[in-house]
């Protein structure tokens, strides 16, 4: 799967992906960070939709569902509303305060934590979830309980479009919503594994970089 940014869209090819324009913006962004977060619904919400919605007073740049099809809420060029009260401090020491300011949000659908009745996982919606479930200790000590796993279109959709973002901008690093607010927020949780998604971005990286030279000493007629 090969996604590119074209004027600060996503596109696979030349079909520009579903855009759902979310009014809930900010002015102008030259995107830092990219931030991971989970949507904490169901299957049967459309969380672009919500994002379209005035009354949201949120919104996020993608949004990739369950079967890995993914929306655009807002251009990568301007500040959409994913990372409220946060703080980072970049490879050169710089701290950043309100990360809205810095980063693009990409929110997986995705319960997150699950709470065990009995032989059943309920969500926080009180609606007993049937996908594949771990459980785990969140990274920063709590929750302790049930986590949805993202499942395998996501997670390759996901790799996709990190690639056409970090390609297309200078995207310094890429953390979770519960790294740049830890305590107040617990997302994408322990059933994202952020270590292997980095590492998996930067080999492709890697690749892209060798390719494109060789493309260059062949059309350059060196060796």
């Amino acid at each position: 799967m090969n996604f590119a940014v074209k004027s600060h869209r996503l596109y696979s090819g030349s079909s520009e992906i579903p855009f759902i324009s979310s009014p809930n913006m900010g002015g102008q962004l030259s995107p830092k960070f990219l931030i991971i977060h989970y949507t904490a619904s169901g299957p049967d919400s459309d969380i672009a939709s919500y994002f379209a919605q005035k009354s949201a007073h949120v919104s996020a740049h993608l949004v990739i569902r369950r079967d890995g099809t993914v929306k655009q809420c807002v251009p990568f060029n301007r500040v959409a509303w994913h990372a409220g009260k946060s703080q980072w401090i970049g490879k050169d020491g710089t701290h950043y305060s309100g990360l809205n300011n810095s980063s693009i949000g990409m929110e997986m659908e995705n319960w997150g934590p699950l709470k065990k009745m009995e032989d059943r996982w309920i969500s926080w919606a009180g609606v007993e979830v049937h996908s594949k479930i771990i459980e785990a200790c969140h990274k920063f000590g709590v929750p302790d309980c049930g986590w949805e796993v993202f499942t395998k279109a996501q997670i390759e959709t996901a790799q996709a479009a990190a690639r056409a973002i970090c390609a297309a901008y200078k995207i310094e690093d890429i953390m979770g919503h519960d790294d740049i607010a830890p305590g107040r927020k617990s997302d994408p949780g322990p059933a994202w594994d952020m270590k292997a998604f980095k590492e998996q971005i930067k080999a492709d990286a890697g690749k892209q970089s060798v390719a494109c030279k060789s493309e260059m000493r062949g059309s350059t007629g060196s060796p």
